[in-house]
């Protein structure tokens, strides 16, 4: 079996040759069917070190300057799913998933021209394709060496972390799940409250807090279509109108940019609308077939603003109502306040507009 001599590059930064300080540590080459040594015949340094390569119990690979897979060790074997004869002389671009291959082929040349030992896309995740096409996370180690005949190759050495990550983000997501759930009682609560105050009966209370939390319900739907994560508004106000005809959905129009909302503030964006539009039902533009709601959000990145309006018009007169509701509350306080911004509501002859201005630090997100 042909053996490698290799030497680890120790470089200063900047070169690209080898220090005075080099130490030999030869490698075999599994690869070929030819033997010029057997077992017994080679050095004890070159022994211990194909040994070390090949029974590591994690996978191993030897990649040469041009980015061909030289060789691989039984742990690479089982780990990707291919035989070596497979890989062998093979791009290792072969084990990136196919969508980065271009992007890896460009990094490995890059590094080849100044190699040192170190990591792989340090601080970054980093995944690894097998045979079946399964993506793995995988924590890579880089390390240079010389062979004898001068040329540089690289080992890798890859270690799988996809059950550690499973781990942190089952970590993540209880702690996620733990406060999204004392937010949603504080949600009831609030809701709960105020109701209390403005419901002149146990039937009626009961009536305004199940229709509200079926609100709060459609905004979750949205959130977990969208896996928890930040909701786009043309989406959330559209789940807190589904309840309308198909006539009355027709008399609304809802224009904006592709923006989303973390949960926290859409909560409170999705209950907004559902008293405006609960309210348009009742007295309002949709209370009648001539009229329209207008629903229009922008962001403004220099201002670092957000705003969201809702407009009626062509509707019946409105008329300031006598005592400040839940809905007004909902819609002057709560919301505001859950956006950090500030909210202007209307009612006017001509019909109920109402604006919301926040800054975008608090959970507004371009798509």
């Amino acid at each position: 079996m042909r053996l490698h001599r290799l030497r680890e590059v120790k470089m200063k930064p900047g070169s690209d040759g080898a220090s005075s300080n080099e130490r030999d540590a030869p490698l075999g080459d599994a690869c070929d069917a030819a033997s010029s040594k057997s077992l017994p015949d080679l050095e004890p340094t070159q022994f211990v070190a194909r040994t070390l390569f090949e029974h590591s119990p994690v996978p191993m690979i030897m990649v040469d300057a041009a980015g061909a897979i030289e060789h691989i060790n039984k742990a690479s074997e089982e780990f990707f799913g291919y035989p070596k004869k497979l890989l062998i002389g093979q791009p290792v671009e072969a084990l990136v998933p196919s969508d980065k291959r271009l992007h890896h082929e460009q990094l490995r040349q890059d590094y080849m021209a100044h190699p040192v030992s170190r990591p792989m896309a340090e601080g970054r995740r980093l995944v690894a394709c097998k045979k079946d096409g399964t993506e793995v996370t995988v924590h890579i180690a880089m390390n240079p060496v010389v062979l004898e005949t001068s040329e540089v190759a690289v080992i890798l050495t890859v270690i799988d972390i996809s059950a550690r990550e499973l781990a942190e983000r089952t970590e993540f997501f209880v702690k996620e799940l733990t406060h999204r759930a004392r937010n949603v009682f504080a949600i009831i609560c609030a809701i709960s409250r105020q109701l209390g105050k403005h419901s002149d009966s146990v039937s009626n209370f009961q009536d305004a807090l199940e229709d509200r939390l079926e609100a709060l319900s459609a905004s979750y739907r949205v959130f977990e279509k969208e896996r928890w994560q930040a909701a786009p508004v043309r989406d959330l106000v559209q789940s807190q109108i589904a309840f309308l005809t198909t006539e009355g959905m027709s008399q609304i129009d809802i224009q904006g940019p592709e923006i989303c909302l973390e949960p926290a503030p859409a909560e409170y964006l999705g209950m907004a609308v559902h008293e405006l539009a609960t309210n348009a039902v009742k007295h309002g533009a949709l209370s009648v077939p001539t009229g329209i709601v207008d629903v229009r959000w922008s962001f403004d990145p220099r201002a670092q603003l957000f705003e969201f309006q809702w407009t009626e018009r062509n509707g019946p007169a409105a008329q300031p109502p006598e005592r400040q509701g839940f809905g007004s509350v909902i819609l002057k306080s709560i919301v505001p306040a859950a956006f950090g911004g500030t909210a202007d509501l209307i009612v006017a002859p001509k019909g109920v507009s109402w604006t919301l201005k926040a800054p975008l630090a608090t959970g507004v997100i371009q798509k």
